[in-house]
């Protein structure tokens, strides 16, 4: 646990195995939908980055894409490998931030809001550039910081702040960031689409229990507050439902498209 401290990808490591994710992703799946739909015809050999479980490697994998699959967490690789086991899927235990793969590998690119969690953005996107030849696609989605997720991400905040060494992975959901990075990373033809994701339940404390069940950092979150778990969830629940009742929001996000450029120079 010490070890941690110091070493943001231990942290990650660590947390996306924790809680049952497999009923999160598949309240993101819709997200994953329209990644699948950016990727060319013919889809070529693609790369699902941050792949969680592996919704959008199925979509790919029936899109007719040869997919590799990369994972952080041991966990992740594991479920998906169990869940893609029929397919053309290959799964990875690999940090985003060091890609295993030669230069220029795959056509496609593509993230269901995983590869924001990496805590260094300008070296994720070093890596994604690195693999994909001129002309290949970059897809992914990113939490707007005045979102829903993005809100509920703040007030968490207030309770723990953003460990050290880590990027804030709301500036994601900024399109003036997002053009700024993929520019200085080598990207043309960036498309910036906002959208959202329904996150509907019966009432407050129902979607503090699916939250404290299925999602990692959630998951974490409160066994790192304790007694003081509590009064976070009453915050976030306060956001979903004002008055008490049924929580019906539609949480922001963006879907962004990219094209690697012609390298210049040496």
């Amino acid at each position: 646990m010490t070890a941690d401290v110091n070493d943001p990808a231990a942290r990650a490591r660590r947390m996306w195995g924790l809680a049952d994710y497999s009923a999160l992703a598949d309240r993101l799946a819709p997200a994953s939908e329209q990644l699948a739909t950016t990727l060319p015809d013919p889809p070529g050999r693609v790369l699902d980055l941050a792949a969680g479980t592996g919704t959008l490697a199925v979509l790919a994998a029936g899109r007719g894409a040869t997919v590799d699959a990369a994972d952080l967490s041991p966990r992740m690789v594991e479920l998906g490998r169990d869940r893609t086991h029929r397919l053309a899927v290959a799964w990875h235990e690999m940090d985003a931030e060091d890609l295993a793969f030669d230069d220029g590998a795959f056509d496609a690119v593509l993230s269901s809001f995983g590869m924001i969690f990496a805590p260094r953005p300008e070296r994720v996107l070093e890596q994604v550039r690195r693999v994909l030849p001129p002309g290949g696609r970059l897809a992914f989605t990113a939490w707007t910081p005045a979102g829903f997720m993005g809100e509920m991400a703040l007030r968490m905040r207030e309770w723990l702040p953003q460990p050290a060494g880590a990027a804030d992975p709301g500036e994601w959901g900024r399109e003036e960031v997002v053009h700024g990075r993929l520019a200085e990373a080598g990207f043309t033809d960036v498309r910036v689409r906002p959208t959202s994701l329904p996150w509907h339940f019966d009432s407050g404390p129902a979607m503090t229990q699916f939250f404290r069940a299925h999602s990692p950092s959630h998951h974490a979150a409160a066994a790192a507050l304790g007694d003081r778990a509590d009064a976070m969830f009453a915050a976030i629940e306060q956001l979903g439902a004002p008055d008490g009742g049924p929580v019906r929001v539609d949480a922001e996000y963006l879907l962004v498209t990219a094209t690697a450029a012609e390298r210049t120079g040496r």
